[in-house]
């Protein structure tokens, strides 16, 4: 009783498809054309190519996301630069932990924070750089967003502004159409304050 809610009737895909995907591309398939005589070995040729091509298309949109994400985040070494932070520059790992490679929680942390987590070698590494973001973030200091913005803009020294003035500096910009205004030269300029 109620077995056919836990079995699907033997279909032509089940005998000669290996892959599951392949098989219910191809029941899909043969579906839609109800009532033609179909070559069952053509039409599992067909499901296959037509599953390769959607797992490529799936992929590419996937890479083509993570592209355009990795493109908002902070590559760590144009951070430990920004900061001037001799502690993550010089950086050694000194406990076996230390030199593991980042762990899931810290990598989410990093991105969360702005920085590239791909380009963290170590655990270490990472608990180093996410320290000095929650110390420069409790000092009111400019955040690896705002430093990365700003930095594309040809503004120098950022690391040492304050949150305040960079986030003054960005919406000025945002509202000049993510232009620099002209008053300004990115390269001298010195925040207020």
């Amino acid at each position: 009783m109620w077995n056919t809610e836990k079995h699907e009737l033997c279909r032509p895909a089940c005998l000669i498809c290996e892959d599951e995907e392949v098989q219910q591309k191809m029941t899909q398939q043969l579906e839609e054309q109800v009532g033609i005589p179909i070559d069952i070995e053509a039409a599992e040729n067909r499901a296959s190519e037509d599953v390769v091509a959607d797992r490529e298309a799936k992929l590419a949109e996937k890479l083509e996301a993570m592209k355009k994400r990795k493109s908002k985040l902070v590559d760590p070494l144009q951070y430990e630069l920004s900061i001037q932070s001799q502690d993550l520059s010089g950086y050694v790992p000194a406990f076996g932990w230390e030199s593991t490679p980042p762990t899931a929680q810290q990598k989410k942390d990093l991105e969360k924070r702005g920085i590239n987590p791909d380009a963290v070698e170590s655990a270490g590494k990472a608990e180093q750089i996410l320290r000095a973001v929650a110390q420069r973030q409790q000092s009111g200091l400019a955040t690896p967003k705002q430093i990365r913005c700003l930095e594309k803009y040809g503004f120098q020294h950022v690391g040492g502004w304050k949150f305040d003035a960079a986030k003054n500096l960005i919406n000025r910009i945002a509202a000049n159409g993510w232009r620099v205004p002209n008053s300004i030269t990115a390269s001298e300029y010195i925040p207020e304050g």
